[in-house]
């Protein structure tokens, strides 16, 4: 271990899709948090803990702020977005190159609101071909947002992520490990599984149903060499049923099968996965049901 080390939290805000789930799987070289084109796949604040020899830095990946009102869900998205920059250490402000957005202006006003170092993360910037028009573009937001540092990135191409550790290791105070060094999460394995299933669910069938699905593991048990898995799809309707069951069951069917390689991946070993799919009116809308489905500020054992 090196003669310093540092330890802290640090929270990345974002709006949604912005690359904030591919930045933490990124770093830690390991599928933690799922990813999707969707907006709102991300609704759990997961904490992802990378440990080196020089010091352990503990992410907060959180839902991305967004604009939508209505629902107890996306009311809840947004406060538990809006929490992570609260007691910790540094603050990440994750942006796509040239584009801003008032969804981007909300994350940054959150930020702003932070004790925390702020640092403004501009992604995506293999996907600009003139590099130089990142300078006013950047210039423009540091006229009008307080940050730090800024630092340039390709989460998904793996561009100056090593940098951006640096730097943000240079940020945090000087302190023994938070967790043990060999865990990735505090988050359950049970729950990663659930969010490999929604994250099935929401790539096949994120136009018909993109945010009226949720999953709940009801069993899992390992016998020998096998793990087997009962879970449950909870929706609001019972057509929202008919359509992930699909005709003779083959929608599902695909679902779990697609689900259960992810899972073993993660779990190195074999799994036997069982489906079911239940109605739960109007779920999204509820805050028992939301809390009842895992929605809580609680963190899973």
């Amino acid at each position: 271990m090196a003669e310093t080390y540092c330890s802290g939290y640090v929270a990345v805000i974002g709006r949604p899709n912005v690359g904030k789930s591919t930045l933490i799987n990124q770093i830690l070289q390991q599928k933690l948090s799922i990813v999707s084109h969707k907006p709102q796949t991300t609704r759990h604040q997961i904490l992802a803990i990378h440990s080196t020899d020089q010091g352990q830095i503990v992410f907060i990946d959180t839902p991305g702020i967004h604009n939508q009102k209505g629902t107890a869900l996306n009311k809840h998205l947004n406060q538990t977005a809006q929490s992570s920059s609260l007691c910790v250490d540094v603050v990440l402000l994750l942006i796509e190159s040239l584009k801003w957005t008032d969804e981007d202006k909300c994350a940054a006003q959150v930020v702003q609101q932070s004790n925390a170092k702020k640092i403004l993360v501009v992604n995506k910037i293999d996907k600009v071909k003139d590099k130089g028009r990142l300078i006013p573009f950047v210039d423009d937001l540091s006229n009008n947002y307080y940050f730090d540092s800024v630092h340039y990135i390709s989460a998904l191409k793996n561009k100056q992520i090593k940098p951006l550790l640096s730097m943000i290791l240079s940020c945090l105070p000087e302190g023994d490990p938070i967790f043990d060094p060999e865990q990735i999460s505090d988050r359950s394995t049970r729950f990663f599984i659930s969010e490999f299933i929604r994250e099935q669910l929401t790539e096949r069938f994120h136009q018909e149903l993109p945010y009226s699905m949720t999953v709940a593991i009801e069993n899992y048990d390992v016998k020998g060499t096998i793990h087997h898995i009962h879970a449950v799809i909870w929706v609001e309707k019972n057509s929202q049923k008919s359509i992930i069951i699909g005709k003779q069951g083959e929608a599902i069917k695909q679902i779990g099968v697609k689900a259960r390689q992810v899972i073993e991946q993660f779990i190195q070993a074999k799994v036997n996965l069982k489906l079911w799919v239940k109605v739960k009116s109007s779920w999204t809308d509820d805050l028992n049901a939301i809390a009842s489905l895992g929605y809580t500020d609680e963190r899973a054992n």
